[in-house]
């Protein structure tokens, strides 16, 4: 999947419009030895799925700019060697219809905002082999442990 074939490094892709969470998700994930990828709107992460090859879970947010989400998803859904990789809804919006929706268009996981580091990284990690690189999970300061959307 994302992994090359000279790196064991489980790759995830962001997408994400607010700078604070992409900068606090990457941290927390760099520093458990994943390799993030981040697209800051819908636009640039179709382009992703078109165009590159699919990473080992994508975390995606609902509210983004020039294409929702849920576009995403469905754009990520309808490419053959996308349309398996897991999709966490990493959001603020707990909205039930908003929950069906996603998990009717096939996100794999639902992970409200705000999330704690290791709740992400429990999560992340039940999708894929951790990183043996990193003895145990590093979370940030607990100061960190939430972000508002």
């Amino acid at each position: 999947m994302g992994k090359t074939a000279t790196s064991s490094v489980p790759t995830v892709l962001m997408i994400e419009d607010h700078d604070d969470t992409a900068c606090l998700v990457r941290f927390i994930l760099e520093r458990n030895g994943y390799a993030v990828r981040h697209a800051p709107d819908g636009k640039n992460a179709k382009r992703l799925t078109e165009s590159s090859e699919p990473p080992d879970l994508v975390l995606l947010d609902i509210s983004l700019p020039s294409l929702s989400g849920f576009e995403v998803l469905r754009a990520i859904r309808s490419t053959p060697t996308w349309e398996q990789i897991p999709v966490v809804m990493l959001t603020a919006n707990g909205r039930p219809e908003s929950m069906a929706e996603a998990t009717t268009l096939g996100a794999t996981e639902y992970l409200k905002k705000p999330f704690t580091p290791e709740h992400l990284l429990r999560t992340v990690a039940s999708f894929m082999s951790r990183p043996t690189t990193q003895p145990a999970p590093e979370v940030a300061p607990s100061h960190i442990n939430s972000v508002p959307d």
